[in-house]
């Protein structure tokens, strides 16, 4: 019986994952592909028909391509976004992202009541009572850590499948909007590198027609969309285990 059981479990994590680098990894990867094709056609005039006529191992080269831009776009964002942005720009339009712990112990979130912070703050203290988890709530605080959350999140992955699930998708499209916002910023300057090389050397000054400064508006305001898309993801990622912590609060206790 539990051997059946172990073999139902395996396709139920696999599928998630696979979904998980379509939605974070290939989706991101084809978007810059596409835009460099777009650059390309603007730029040069490129015969789009040559892109439709490729083989098919042509076409898998291109999934491959694609996924390893996600990887390259993701990791990007993670230096950038969550070490590098925080430490020169200030919070002052909530464009940032905040340590988790806000949405709970901050005086200033309005997003729970106090009832619930503080019941939060006694079943994150109480579950992790042999790693002192009081001390470790005040560390968090002080050092704008989320060490705690991640100890909830994973547990909550490896205990709870149904749970597991939805969170790996709210990863996914964390990973997605992210990696989009520094796709459609990072193409802007793409497409100004395929247009000067490809500017004759007697031209001192790139011609820019109308057509060139919209393509670079509308992708500069797709970033601007989906950076504001993350930031909201990411609370509403934040919000779930929190409340999915409570709500299994009696579970957690039992072996």
């Amino acid at each position: 019986m539990e051997e059946n059981n172990k073999a139902n479990e395996k396709p139920l994590g696999l599928i998630p994952d696979f979904f998980h680098d379509i939605i974070a990894y290939i989706l991101p990867g084809l978007t810059i592909i596409l835009l460099l094709i777009a650059d390309l056609y603007l730029v040069i005039n490129v015969d789009l028909n040559q892109f439709a006529k490729n083989s098919l191992g042509v076409l898998s080269t291109g999934f491959v391509v694609a996924y390893i831009a996600g990887r390259f776009f993701e990791e990007l964002g993670r230096i950038s976004i969550h070490k590098w942005a925080p430490k020169f720009i200030t919070n002052k339009y909530h464009l940032l992202l905040k340590p988790k712990f806000e949405l709970i112990f901050s005086d200033n979130s309005t997003k729970y009541t106090s009832s619930f912070k503080c019941n939060v703050q006694e079943k994150i203290t109480e579950w992790l009572n042999n790693q002192d988890g009081e001390k470790l709530i005040e560390e968090c605080k002080k050092e704008n850590k989320d060490d705690y959350f991640n100890l909830i999140q994973f547990y909550l992955r490896e205990r709870f499948p149904n749970i597991a699930l939805y969170e790996k998708k709210q990863n996914a499209t964390i990973i997605l909007s992210r990696s989009l916002s520094l796709i459609f910023v990072s193409n802007v300057f793409i497409y100004h590198i395929i247009l000067w090389c490809n500017t004759t050397t007697d031209q001192l000054t790139i011609d820019f027609k109308s057509i060139n400064f919209w393509w670079c508006a509308v992708q500069l305001i797709a970033s601007l969309i989906f950076y504001s898309r993350f930031v909201t993801d990411k609370n509403y990622h934040a919000m779930y285990i929190f409340e999915a912590f409570i709500a299994t609060k009696k579970l957690l206790k039992s072996k």
